[in-house]
C-alpha cells in the first residue's frame, strides 16, 4: 500500500482555508490572476477580497526542481504568468506595494515575473517598474530579479535580453 512521501514540502501548520481579516477565502484570487480573468478578479474584490492579501501557492520553488506551497500575492501571481489585464488593475488600485515580499523565499513581484519566464514578461517588467518596483531589491537568498530570470525558448531570446536591460543588466 502506498503512504506517500514523508518528505515534507510544506509547514505542518498551513491552512489552505486561510481567511482574511473579514472571514472571506481570498485565494481565489491567485487563481484568477493566473488565468488573467478581470472580470471575476473585480467581482471577488467587491465581495470583499483584499487585492494585496498573500494566500499559499503550490508550484515550483526559484531555482530548485522542488515543489511546495509558498505565500504569494496576486501581484505576484499576475506578474509571474504574464497575465497583463490583472496586473494593470491591481497596480491601478494603488492599494499594493509592488516591493512587498513574502514567502520564505522573500520573492517580490519582479522576482515572480523574472521566474516565471511568461511571453509578456517584458511587459511586466515595464508595468512594475513604473510602478516603483525596485530592480536591486534582493530576496531572502540574495537574488536580484535578474538573478532569476527564466530560460527562454530560441523563439523567446530576444525577450530575456530586452528582461535583462529592464532589470539594470546585472
Amino acid at each position: 500500500m502506498c503512504t506517500g512521501s514523508r518528505s515534507k514540502v510544506c509547514p505542518s501548520d498551513l491552512n489552505m482555508d486561510q481567511k482574511d481579516g473579514h472571514g472571506r477565502n481570498c485565494s481565489k484570487l491567485l487563481e484568477l490572476s493566473a488565468s488573467d480573468d478581470l472580470s471575476s478578479f473585480i467581482c471577488e474584490v467587491e465581495k470583499g477580497c483584499a487585492v494585496d492579501e498573500f494566500s499559499f501557492w503550490y508550484g515550483r520553488r526559484f531555482g530548485s526542481k522542488k515543489m511546495g506551497f509558498e505565500e504569494r500575492t496576486p501581484l505576484m501571481i499576475a506578474s509571474m504568468y504574464g497575465s497583463i489585464e490583472i496586473l494593470k488593475y491591481i497596480v491601478g488600485t494603488g492599494k499594493v506595494d509592488v516591493n512587498r515580499a513574502c514567502g520564505s523565499d522573500g520573492a517580490t513581484a519582479l522576482h515572480c515575473a523574472a521566474a516565471g519566464g511568461s511571453e509578456s514578461s517584458v511587459e511586466v517588467f515595464k508595468i512594475l517598474i513604473d510602478a516603483s518596483a525596485d530592480v536591486n531589491v534582493r530576496d531572502s537568498s540574495g537574488n536580484r530579479p535578474c538573478d532569476v530570470i527564466a530560460s527562454y525558448p530560441k523563439s523567446l531570446r530576444n525577450s530575456k535580453r530586452k528582461s535583462l536591460e529592464l532589470l539594470n543588466g546585472c
